[in-house]
């Protein structure tokens, strides 16, 4: 089973936390439209009649794009690639994009799940994100999707926000859950380097929140979620029964999947590829049937080291007996050893074979699975 990922970069304005690749406004999206199309039919044969179980359109801002534009993108994928019967396709929407005309025609499309960006129920954290959207907006646009029939709906939350705080982020949490949207990626706030909030930290206009504070709010985070029958599958992913992400989990699961646009990267078990981040040359580059891309092959450490990074972070964990089926010994007996410290502090669990990070072990995750890569 694999996946494709359609990157749709316009948006009409910047959120101050955002780092992928974007372009705001409108000016190129015909000869995008064509480009994406082309390279879909260039590409035809990379995934090798592999059954495609998941389509994603992400962004950038995918619900700037008219239902008949959805459309004709999937009908192009659907002659070009083998596409199971019932594969899960997922349409990134900001909240001030939907409509009931635009439900509407999205179930003509194709489209049967949303992923709503909220990012929070509080019109001043919306303010401080430079976010497009009010709070009434998110609730309203919610209560139509579902409304609508679209009952396999996503909806992304952040926490750890400048002069956020435990009591504040419980009542997000709240509002959430009482919307019944049954998925939940909730992520905490990065500082990613280029960026507005970056900058901002950098001159001292914003500051960080402090350890206890994240925790406090992580915790939270795992709790109310659990209390209301959600699944945490994965560190930032949260799911009611029969509610995961099959696209996301195929990226963790090391599942082949083909990515389209500006910046989209691309994986097929032994190597990666990924799109150069400049719009005019990516357009360029299509029209003339030269791709302009950067490529590596993985090899043995590096696809042991994506495997750790990947399967750690979800509930199905890391096995011991795939690494030495796929790795060999060493790097079982390696993995194994470096995870001591980690199951003896209490931040690593293993269980018939399985490494798993427990509640504590997530919110350091990051180091965590460093320490377990094989470095040369």
């Amino acid at each position: 089973m694999a996946g494709i990922y359609i990157h749709i970069p316009f948006c009409k304005k910047k959120c101050y936390y955002c780092d992928f690749f974007t372009q705001i406004g409108l000016k190129y999206k015909e000869d995008f439209l064509r480009a994406i199309l082309l390279e879909l039919e260039q590409r035809k044969n990379y995934l090798e009649s592999e059954s495609v179980e998941s389509i994603y359109f992400g962004g950038g801002t995918p619900s700037l794009l008219s239902s008949d534009e959805i459309k004709t993108i999937l009908e192009i994928i659907y002659k070009n690639f083998n596409i199971s019967e019932y594969p899960e396709i997922t349409l990134e929407v900001n909240p001030d994009d939907i409509t009931v005309q635009y439900l509407t025609n999205l179930k003509y499309t194709g489209i049967n799940r949303i992923s709503i960006g909220i990012q929070s129920f509080f019109d001043d954290d919306l303010v401080v994100m430079n976010r497009r959207h009010t709070a009434e907006q998110a609730h309203r646009s919610v209560e139509q999707i579902l409304a609508n029939g679209f009952t396999n709906l996503s909806g992304d939350l952040i926490y750890g926000l400048p002069n956020s705080d435990p009591c504040k982020w419980s009542k997000n949490l709240e509002t959430f859950f009482d919307l019944k949207i049954p998925h939940l990626s909730a992520y905490h706030l990065s500082y990613e380097q280029n960026t507005v909030f970056s900058k901002l930290l950098k001159t001292g206009k914003l500051s960080l929140i402090d350890e206890e504070n994240s925790l406090n709010q992580f915790s939270i985070l795992c709790d109310e979620s659990r209390k209301r029958g959600y699944e945490h599958y994965e560190i930032s992913n949260f799911a009611l029964p029969g509610f995961i992400s099959l696209h996301n989990s195929a990226y963790w699961m090391q599942k082949s999947y083909l990515g389209i646009g500006p910046s989209a990267h691309s994986y097929n078990c032994v190597s990666r590829s990924w799109n150069i981040s400049d719009f005019k040359k990516y357009l360029e580059g299509i029209f003339i049937n030269q791709r302009n891309y950067q490529h590596e092959i993985l090899s043995e450490s590096d696809r042991y080291n994506e495997y750790i990074i990947t399967s750690l972070r979800t509930h199905w964990g890391v096995n011991f007996q795939t690494i030495e089926e796929n790795f060999g010994k060493m790097y079982s007996e390696l993995c194994l050893n470096k995870s001591k410290k980690y199951i003896q502090n209490g931040n690593l669990m293993l269980n018939n074979n399985i490494l798993n990070l427990t509640q504590e072990g997530k919110f350091i995750s990051d180091k965590i699975i460093e320490d377990l890569f094989y470095m040369k």
